[in-house]
């Protein structure tokens, strides 16, 4: 994946496509016949691999859209990323109004 001559916008194209991968293994329906209580250790795996790949593709797509080469591929790899930070920060704003509320 760092192999010279790999620009940041061919690395966030890259990251991107793991990115959506690891987003669509979240939602595998056999996961939870496997745990059904609670997230289980398979169910974390792609959980931490889907937040370091966005965080990944999101930096090397924003220095990837600055460089005249690279930026078809930083814009591949921001769209891939984009359904991943939409939800995950939907989710943590939910969580975040939910905490925030005064239930008695």
């Amino acid at each position: 994946m760092f192999e010279s001559g790999i620009g940041p916008g061919a690395r966030s194209d890259r990251f991107g496509t793991w990115s959506l991968i690891s987003f669509l293994l979240l939602f595998l329906p056999f996961s939870s016949f496997l745990f059904p209580i609670g997230f289980g250790l398979l169910e974390w795996i792609p959980l931490l691999a889907c937040a370091l790949t966005t965080l990944g593709a999101l930096g090397c797509g924003l220095v990837g859209v600055f460089i005249r080469d690279q930026r078809r591929p930083a814009f591949h790899g921001l769209l891939k990323a984009a359904v991943p930070t939409v939800v995950g920060v939907s989710v943590f704003l939910f969580i975040l109004a939910l905490s925030s509320l005064n239930i008695e």
